[in-house]
């Protein structure tokens, strides 16, 4: 019996470890990964563009402020979503979340860029409570 878990065990830790995908060669392209939020909807926007004409395009189209971006590649937009997935954060379209204190945190510490305009609401609603 105890052999039979030790095999079990041992095909599951096998079959995890061989199982890891290497990232496709489109996911490590690189440009501007980017925060937007839309004050009508109270949704934030969390994605990836090739260029600044691709992202400036988009804010034209779409009503949507640029809260911050930075260099980044696919992959890490990816890794962010599974990542905000596994921590409870539900996202809509894999790329829209309804604002909340909670989740632009979790965005700050992976790295995402958040801006400061965001996190000042917090402070001064802090404030304004002491």
């Amino acid at each position: 019996m105890i052999k039979q878990l030790i095999r079990k065990e041992f095909k599951f830790l096998t079959k995890k470890l061989f199982d890891y995908s290497i990232p496709k060669h489109n996911d490590s392209k690189q440009g501007i990964v980017y925060t937007l939020y839309s004050d009508r909807l109270n949704l934030v926007e969390i994605g990836f563009a090739e260029n600044k004409y691709i992202l400036n395009n988009k804010l034209i189209k779409e009503n949507f402020i640029l809260v911050d971006q930075k260099r980044g590649s696919l992959m890490e937009l990816n890794i962010l979503i599974k990542t905000l997935k596994e921590l409870g954060v539900s996202l809509l379209n894999n790329k829209y979340f309804k604002y909340k204190n909670l989740y632009l945190r979790h965005l700050n510490t992976l790295g995402w860029p958040i801006g400061k305009s965001l996190h000042k609401q917090k402070i001064i609603r802090k404030k304004i409570i002491f």
